[in-house]
């Protein structure tokens, strides 16, 4: 039997479809990323659609060129981050691709299409780009659903922190946050935000104004948006970072960003982002 493929929807519908899927992945698993990254990814994914035209290879064959895309999407998209973390996050990817390849044969088992081409573990889906961006659209819209509504179900996480810097230690609470999303520009890593005045004894914040002082201070101003407004932050990096959670210790690499005290309450001291947690995990 004789199919017609078109390149240009081809690759069209997998661009848009790879889009989707790390846009869940940056919300699942809470990272900061531009949008121009992301569609640096889903243009990866929309290439390698293309290997559909190719003739026909094994299927371990197959697995290893879609493990390299999945890879080559997450580093377009995400990198720079560390080693284990960029795994968790192509695992994901995996997952996440998997309920959308599920949750669309599912619904288009309902419409039968006559032009349907499975090769190279790649499928072309003979039926108006319009409606598989339609169906993609509303599969996206449900695991966001889902996701919001598991996020409320669950009960706020907490966790003990402890803080080492120039011969001083500070033992503080923090509260997992999923919408703290900061990392310092430069190393990539993330960013807890704290009181100041907390970390008064541990380093000079009074001339953040200057920026060259506060770079010989070890200051560094992480760019920041919020619903109050945007801005800079002056941000440190302590000597050790602990997160005990659940009984475990892990010691993290991460920044410190100062913030005034009218952000955070005093049965709030950190805002962690929920990355070191996974991160720990």
């Amino acid at each position: 039997m004789r199919y017609t493929i078109y390149i240009d929807i081809l690759f069209c519908v997998n661009f848009i479809v790879d889009y989707m899927i790390l846009v869940s992945v940056q919300h699942f698993r809470g990272l900061n990323t531009q949008k121009k990254r992301l569609l640096a990814g889903a243009f990866i994914g929309g290439l390698g659609s293309l290997v559909i035209l190719l003739p026909p290879v094994p299927v371990y064959l197959s697995w290893v060129v879609n493990v390299l895309e999945t890879l080559a999407m997450a580093a377009a998209a995400f990198l720079p981050m560390g080693f284990g973390r960029f795994i968790k996050t192509a695992i994901c990817m995996f997952v996440i691709s998997f309920f959308y390849c599920g949750a669309m044969t599912a619904i288009l088992a309902l419409f039968s299409p006559e032009n349907l081409v499975v090769r190279n573990s790649t499928v072309y889906i003979g039926i108006s780009p319009l409606m598989l961006i339609c169906l993609t659209l509303g599969i996206y819209i449900l695991m966001r659903v889902i996701l919001r509504i598991w996020g409320k179900l669950s009960p706020p996480a907490v966790c003990e922190v402890e803080i080492c810097h120039k011969g001083k230690t500070l033992f503080l609470k923090g509260t997992v946050d999923t919408g703290n999303t900061l990392h310092e520009v430069f190393s990539g890593e993330c960013v807890i935000v704290g009181r100041a005045d907390i970390f008064k004894d541990m380093v000079n914040v009074e001339n953040c104004t200057d920026s060259m002082e506060a770079v010989k201070n070890g200051i560094r101003f992480v760019p920041f948006r919020s619903v109050g407004g945007s801005g800079l932050m002056p941000s440190f990096k302590p000597s050790r970072i602990y997160i005990m959670n659940s009984s475990r210790k892990t010691e993290i690499q991460a920044y410190i960003g100062l913030c005034g005290s009218e952000n955070l309450t005093e049965e709030n001291d950190l805002l962690v982002p929920s990355e070191l947690i996974m991160k720990g995990s």
